[in-house]
């Protein structure tokens, strides 16, 4: 049952601005269950699976472009790749020491005042750039914000999104963009984990609830960035911010 809530707590923590692996962390702690980084990584092919269905269209756009030997496609991809490229790197160098941080819950909690106060500014930021339109070095910009979501507390999806804003997107393809670009590490670090997971059906059972609720939050999430919505955020965040310094 423990697996369970875990599993929905990743799926709708993993695309809601709140940190996923800092709610992991803190669940863990609350409920008395080792914080399994491998384990968490494997909820990871969950989520990539919700993101899969939910931007299908763009997905299956992008495949046939590059089918098709379409320029624009191919450089989109490239882009998508450089914005993959610093959180592959910092996620192979640093994994050691992340595990380390989830063990200390009160940086955990610093690290969810700081998305929250992230969020909170983000909603003043957006612009007319799209996916396409996107240079090299804004490709880059937006994957240096994703590094730091490496760190637990640090949340992924509102990194990439504030990023992808201050840049000058637009929040509908800012929204696009950071979950497209997402796909590669996230499947990376569910497959590199994979033979790690005993498959049982509690794990299958966590898979599930990850997939579920994460469809769901992916929802939520692209409405809240399109209304300019996203400080709302900050008001929970302190919630897990002071139950973090609290736990032991």
């Amino acid at each position: 049952m423990k697996e369970l809530i875990l599993g929905f707590v990743q799926g709708a923590t993993e695309f809601l601005p709140i940190s996923s692996s800092g709610h992991l962390a803190l669940f863990s702690r609350l409920m008395s269950l080792p914080s399994n980084l491998t384990f968490f990584a494997f909820l990871h092919l969950a989520t990539f699976l919700a993101v899969f269905v939910l931007l299908w269209h763009d997905i299956s756009s992008i495949l046939i472009g590059l089918v098709r030997m379409d320029k624009n496609y191919w450089i989109l991809a490239s882009k998508i790749i450089v914005s993959s490229v610093p959180a592959g790197v910092v996620g192979l160098l640093f994994e050691e020491k992340v595990e380390s941080v989830i063990l200390s819950q009160k940086l955990v909690g610093i690290f969810f005042l700081l998305t929250a106060i992230a969020l909170w500014a983000s909603d003043r930021f957006a612009g007319q750039k799209t996916m396409m339109s996107i240079s090299y070095k804004d490709a880059f910009i937006i994957g240096l914000f994703q590094a730091f979501a490496i760190l637990p507390g640090i949340s992924r999806s509102g990194f990439t999104l504030i990023g992808a804003l201050l840049i000058g997107m637009t929040r509908i393809e800012a929204f696009k963009y950071s979950f497209l670009m997402s796909l590669p590490v996230t499947l990376a670090a569910g497959l590199l984990k994979l033979p790690e997971i005993h498959i049982t059906g509690i794990t299958m059972l966590s898979f599930g609830g990850a997939l579920f609720s994460g469809f769901l939050s992916l929802i939520v999430l692209r409405y809240l960035t399109i209304s300019a919505h996203l400080k709302y955020f900050s008001f929970y965040l302190i919630i897990p911010a002071i139950l973090s310094f609290l736990v032991r």
